[in-house]
């Protein structure tokens, strides 16, 4: 139901995504070739002379996506528009094959879509198995998902960490030797955050919820993508086609990725309300909490409408700071997310420490 049919004052949209907390820019959008299609081909060609000296599929592969992701982030760092990266790996392909550049080309089909003409009469095999594990942090909007794939007779885990406190972003990836490797990278990253977590294999399918909406490659591009993001822009797209079509071949098929900005607020409303009662006294400002439970759902992962952690908050702050700051139920709405953000963490049982961080 939108804010208005409920007799509250609109906002700045009815249909608010996440992306309005950040400037966006999009992927694949105009006619023209870019200007900087040409010098990054060449800088990537240029350094595929590097290739020579590794030996099997996974060094060349992860060489070929550091060239790639080198000038990926580089052209996200320079502000560049109209960012047509797939349109721009096909003129990389295509200019790899005038070179006759192998070793580069091998990567390429390593890493990029299977029906790219890389000139190959045999491509490389990487195959997933369909075993997958997953970690999630103490906050519950970080997750670990940990495939096992071979690199033709190389055994090793691919890793795709993700962010779920706003949209669901990939913040790093990478082949790793193990489960157990790949998990104590995940663990450092995370820090504290990560709490005793240890990788569970995923029997329930929808588990995997949080890989099936990871839109790796999509339109939108907020441009404080790690240079670990970019090097895995191409390759985790991959991985991720490959992962669920071999799920999809032991009868676990990727959960349908449905629209995350379908959702009903009322429990979480009630709740919320329930518990401000007992701890106030007094019941919250009816719209206000109806208006903040829908814009912190709004664009999330089920799993995680009642996940709090400190990238959350402040997405939400950037957020109701887009909303028509004279309103009424845009100063109440404010006023209420301390206590908001104090249930959260309470309903979640988090450590104090943690809590004292989303405070």
């Amino acid at each position: 139901m939108s804010p208005v049919s409920r007799g509250r004052k609109p906002k700045k949209s009815k249909k608010r995504r996440r992306v309005q907390a950040r400037a966006v820019r999009t992927v694949g959008l105009g006619t023209g070739k870019p200007a900087w299609f040409e010098p990054t081909i060449t800088a990537v060609l240029d350094g595929a002379v590097r290739l020579e000296s590794v030996r099997g599929l996974r060094e060349t592969e992860q060489l070929t996506c550091e060239l790639v992701g080198a000038q990926l982030h580089r052209v996200i760092q320079e502000g560049h528009a109209g960012l047509h990266f797939s349109w721009w790996f096909d003129e990389l392909a295509g200019a790899a094959r005038e070179r006759d550049a192998r070793r580069l080309l091998l990567g390429l089909a390593s890493i990029g879509a299977p029906e790219v003409d890389y000139g190959l009469a045999d491509p490389p095999r990487v195959t997933a198995t369909g075993e997958v594990f997953r970690m999630r942090d103490v906050y519950g909007s970080r997750f670990a998902v940990l495939a096992r794939f071979s690199y033709e007779d190389d055994p090793c885990v691919y890793l795709f960490d993700i962010d779920a406190s706003e949209m669901v972003r990939l913040v790093s990836a990478g082949v790793f030797d193990d489960v157990d490797q790949a998990a104590a990278a995940w663990l450092a990253d995370v820090g504290a955050a990560a709490g005793d977590v240890t990788p569970r294999p995923v029997e329930d399918v929808g588990e995997l919820t949080c890989l099936s909406q990871l839109d790796i490659g999509g339109l939108a591009v907020f441009g404080d993508e790690s240079r670990v993001a970019m090097d895995n822009w191409f390759r985790a797209q991959r991985r991720q086609d490959d992962l669920a079509e071999a799920l999809a071949a032991r009868g676990m098929p990727l959960p349908l990725d449905e629209s995350p900005y379908d959702c009903d607020s009322t429990l979480m409303v009630a709740e919320f309300t329930a518990w401000y009662e007992n701890t106030r006294g007094v019941p919250p400002d009816p719209d206000a909490v109806a208006s903040l439970a829908e814009q912190w759902m709004e664009g999330a992962l089920p799993e995680t409408w009642y996940s709090v952690s400190p990238r959350r908050v402040e997405t939400q702050i950037a957020l109701l700071s887009d909303w028509l700051p004279d309103e009424p139920v845009t100063i109440a709405a404010k006023s209420l997310l301390p206590d908001w953000v104090a249930w959260l963490g309470e309903r979640a049982r988090l450590p104090d420490h943690l809590r004292a961080a989303v405070r």
